[in-house]
């Protein structure tokens, strides 16, 4: 009995380590595969294979030293403004249309829109499409991150913190639509509070 739930202890760790390696998210892949290497490593010595065990110890810590470099890294977050003609942004939304679809599902026409794009370290990483409701009121229509860099830094920074409050000046509430639970989540993890009238719209004050 211990030795099959030793050998079925090392086919979980094999499993993780696997898994780690489907992670577009560099951040998640570090976070999973330093599991499955402390997990592995611990086999390795349980069946005396101290090279397996040496070997995954090894792979932990470097694991741990770049999570270490990632989280300290400072990094540069900006939006720019993104014109609805430009060739580039409709490369952009055409080829992530399909994403987008799915999760904004109530997008609308209508010639009142402004686009901006997010920036993480001089790279486009998303896109945030919104228009005037009034005077003090923005809803975003759209905010949309590509997968690699979905880990709610971005959000985090404009909205979470309200630096959006800088480029969207004289606004002083942003209005959402969530289209999904997972959406809902996100919302309410950079500050928005649902509104209790049925219409699945959060707010927030900046």
């Amino acid at each position: 009995m211990g030795a099959n739930w030793i050998e079925w202890f090392g086919y979980v760790s094999s499993f993780v380590v696997l898994i780690s390696l489907t992670m577009s998210s560099i951040i998640k892949l570090r976070w999973i595969n330093l599991v499955g290497a402390i997990m592995f490593s611990i086999f390795g010595f349980m069946i005396n294979s101290y090279p397996t065990g040496i070997l995954n110890l090894g792979i932990a810590l470097i694991d741990i030293y770049y999570l270490y470099e990632l989280y300290m890294r400072k990094e540069e977050f900006s939006m720019v403004r993104a014109n609805f003609d430009s060739d580039y942004f409709k490369y952009f939304i055409n080829f992530n249309r399909k994403e987008i679809d799915e999760q904004y599902n109530t997008l609308s026409e209508t010639s009142d829109y402004r686009a901006y794009y997010y920036l993480r370290n001089n790279n486009i990483a998303g896109v945030m499409i919104g228009r005037a409701l009034d005077n003090e009121t923005f809803f975003i229509e759209l905010d949309y991150v590509t997968e690699e860099f979905r880990d709610f830094k971005i959000g985090k920074y404009f909205l979470g913190e309200n630096r959006i409050g800088m480029l969207l000046k004289g606004y002083k509430t942003l209005r959402a639509r969530a289209n999904s639970e997972h959406h809902a989540r996100y919302l309410g993890k950079i500050g928005f509070k649902k509104i209790e009238d049925g219409t699945g719209e959060y707010i927030k004050t900046i």
